[in-house]
């Protein structure tokens, strides 16, 4: 928590400091721990300090030394007191944060000790790129003029309503998710995003507000206001640091937490109105609040692991304050145990709450790198070239001063213990090896699958050969017919009449062709006889197409088809299906094959592989063939994400405002199915296929899958810029 002091400037334990005056400290009780509250109303700064810090402090009257208040410190707190070193480094923080100054002689501390230095640490914050601060001054006033007017609404009966208004909302959201999902294809339109940043604004300056007024409700003061822009967004903020001050921890957490509160409750209203709103427009922008007001706020607001609403409240929950900075100790306590073997040290954080200081201190640290990392490729892609000078920018801002220290670290470690030092490097190094080992070494430890749905075999789907209207349908669904039945007839007129048009030429070149043969005339008969034969190829395809008007069984089976009726006097195309008719043989899967995964699929064309078919038992499929091409084509709706299907897809504009199509080309295999599963099979029933272990080392596979998956980010983030811009 507190940095060590310069010993080489000044000799502290031979010094008298003095507090500020206008400190002001309350006691906070965490569980079975005390803490105490330290507010500096002149500058708008709060600190949180353990007990033995604040019995340290209450001693620094100007006129106790540095080893006198130690002592006395030691003999109160017995066990519980600090060492020297610790009690020099809170010296050392009280002087730099300016809580407390040097009395008597002042050329025993020097000049430069009663000047408060800034941390480096806030001066490469304000230079970060994506977290900038503008503050606008005191909104008390503004406050206290609408405690009146709506500070009601935080009240324990209002707040119990609006409870059980957002779990009436949650089950009206419910009962229509098709419609909200439909609606979804509106948010990222061309003309939408100005509306997305209006409701994005308003929301979060309501949120603001509902701070505010939560804490003066409770005796707080919101002594700041403003506007963050994170990532070039503004969003608004209000200083409500005084709530830490709150004896209550439930107080503290009314205040963290009223600005989701207002949100979600103003989500739930715009449910309401937006599912009886028959107006586009309104229900448009009424579905944009419900988005940002819900998604934004469970996504980051409520996230324990970024320092927004969720993690002052997971802090108080667990009575752990300054939870953040005490998991990064502890973090650090872990490293220098298991790297430098620093085990007869004074631990800095112990107690029951050490493991999930830990715990939390590596979760919160992969979703800063997480968060981090995205916000820097996603400056790299909407801005180019100058996105990566933002990027560098934001990396120097973000983890300069820690890696400075580090290197500052090691260096003093390097020339006061450099055995400790090479024990942590061969650890490290060791560490390293052995994680290259694994990834490199080791192949992928799972099997690759390809999703796929249950068909009937090709022989059993009945397809138009030719263009016609349906003129008759002579079975019904579930009938049972025998090969060559008729099953319906369709009306070609201008096929029809192209039959009677070839008759008649064959007959007028028929004539030709005799009185060529009559009169010896060698090249007209050989004019006619070419003309002749080529008739008469035309009319044998056409009498075959005609005959084809008359669609037959090619199996005997049962007829498989709803809503046959609905064919009559409709249009049909060559090629399209019009009905099947199961013949009880073995069922297909047709499976959709990654790319990667190409390979293992040829390498097992004509054996047998694992397979599964719904919830059934694991069962055995003979793959027959693999298309040689990749197609982005979908093999089933079934298959896709937007159905609950596994294959990513978009919208395929191309075809239709309906149709999809793959997010990447994918092989298509056929898989035959066992005989005795076929009547246990649903016609278009989710499967999957098992392929067999990739033949490449885990980190292949782990840096294919993450550069498929930022490939696709980024074409989707290029999209939805260009839509934007035009």
């Amino acid at each position: 928590m507190f940095s060590a002091p310069d010993a080489s400037t000044v000799d502290l334990t031979r010094t008298r400091l003095a507090l500020r005056p206008d400190l002001k400290f309350s006691a906070q009780v965490y569980g079975e721990d005390t803490f105490y509250h330290v507010d500096i109303p002149s500058c708008s700064e709060y600190y949180r300090i353990g007990y033995t810090e604040y019995v340290f402090l209450s001693l620094l009257d100007g006129h106790t030394t540095f080893c006198e208040a130690l002592a006395i410190t030691a003999r109160t707190q017995g066990p519980d007191a600090f060492s020297q070193q610790q009690a020099l480094a809170l010296y050392a923080w009280l002087l730099e944060r300016g809580i407390a100054d040097f009395v008597g002689d002042s050329s025993a501390a020097g000049d430069s000790g009663t000047r408060r230095k800034k941390p480096k640490g806030n001066i490469l914050q304000k230079c970060n790129p994506f977290w900038m601060r503008l503050p606008f001054g005191c909104p008390d006033n503004i406050l206290k003029r609408l405690q009146p007017v709506i500070g009601w609404l935080f009240s324990p009966t209002a707040t119990v309503t609006a409870v059980g208004v957002m779990v009436v909302a949650a089950f009206q959201l419910a009962n229509e998710w098709q419609k909200f999902q439909e609606a979804a294809t509106t948010v990222f339109a061309p003309d939408n995003w100005l509306w997305l940043l209006l409701a994005w604004m308003l929301l979060k300056l309501m949120h603001e507000v509902a701070h505010g007024l939560t804490c003066q409700r409770y005796g707080g003061g919101v002594r700041e206001t403003g506007i963050i822009f994170a990532f070039f967004a503004p969003l608004a903020y209000v200083d409500v640091t005084s709530s830490w001050g709150f004896s209550s921890r439930w107080q503290r957490i009314h205040t963290a937490a009223a600005g989701m509160y207002v949100e979600l409750l103003l989500a739930s209203v715009a449910v309401f109105a937006w599912s009886h709103m028959e107006s586009q427009l309104l229900s448009h922008l009424l579905y944009n609040v419900i988005v940002m007001a819900s998604l934004s706020t469970l996504l980051f607001n409520a996230n324990p692991l970024m320092r927004f609403d969720g993690y002052y409240i997971m802090s108080d929950l667990l009575n752990i304050p300054n939870l953040y900075t005490r998991s990064t100790e502890a973090i650090r306590q872990l490293l220098g145990q298991l790297l430098l073997g620093l085990r007869n040290t004074t631990p800095a954080v112990t107690g029951r709450h050490l493991w999930t200081l830990r715990i939390y201190g590596l979760a919160a640290t992969f979703w800063r790198l997480l968060i981090c990392a995205t916000l820097m490729i996603a400056a790299s892609v909407f801005f180019h070239g100058a996105g990566v000078c933002l990027a560098v920018a934001a990396l120097v801002a973000w983890f300069g001063l820690p890696a400075w220290n580090t290197i500052q670290a090691v260096s003093r470690l390097m020339r006061s213990n450099p055995a400790r030092l090479l024990r942590g490097a061969v650890i490290v190094s060791l560490f390293l090896a052995v994680t290259c080992g694994v990834l490199f070494g080791l192949p992928v430890p799972f099997a690759s699958t390809a999703p796929g749905t249950v068909e009937l075999h090709e022989g059993c789907r009945i397809r138009s050969n030719v263009d016609g209207f349906v003129t008759n349908v002579l079975v019904t669904d579930g009938q049972f017919v025998n090969e060559g039945d008729s099953l319906m007839t369709l009306r070609n007129d201008e096929l029809i009449t192209q039959l009677k048009d070839l008759k008649l030429q064959i007959q007028q070149e028929t004539v030709r062709l005799q009185i060529a043969l009559n009169e010896h005339d060698a090249g007209t008969t050989r004019v006619a006889q070419g003309n002749l034969y080529s008739l008469q190829t035309q009319l044998l395809e056409t009498r075959q197409q005609v005959a084809a008007l008359t669609i037959v069984a090619a199996t005997s089976g049962r007829v498989m088809a709803r809503n046959l009726h609905d064919l009559a006097d409709t249009f049909v195309n060559e090629g399209d299906d019009l009905l099947i008719v199961d013949d009880g043989q073995p069922h297909e899967l047709i499976v959709s094959v990654a790319q990667e995964d190409f390979s293992l699929a040829a390498e097992k064309a004509g054996t047998a592989v694992d397979l599964r078919i719904g919830t059934r038992a694991t069962a055995t499929g003979i793959i027959q063939r693999v298309t040689p091409r990749a197609s982005t084509s979908l093999p089933s709706p079934a298959l896709a994400a937007s159905a609950g299907g596994t294959l990513a897809v978009v919208a395929d504009t191309t075809n239709s405002a309906d149709a999809l199509r793959l997010t990447e080309p994918r092989f298509h295999a056929i898989v035959e199915l066992p005989v005795d599963s076929a009547p246990d099979e649903a016609i278009g029933e989710r499967g999957y296929v098992r392929l067999g272990r990739p033949q490449r080392s885990l980190a292949t596979y782990m840096y294919h899958q993450s550069a498929e998956w930022l490939r696709d980010q980024i074409e989707t983030a290029q999209s939805a810029n260009r839509q934007v811009l035009q």
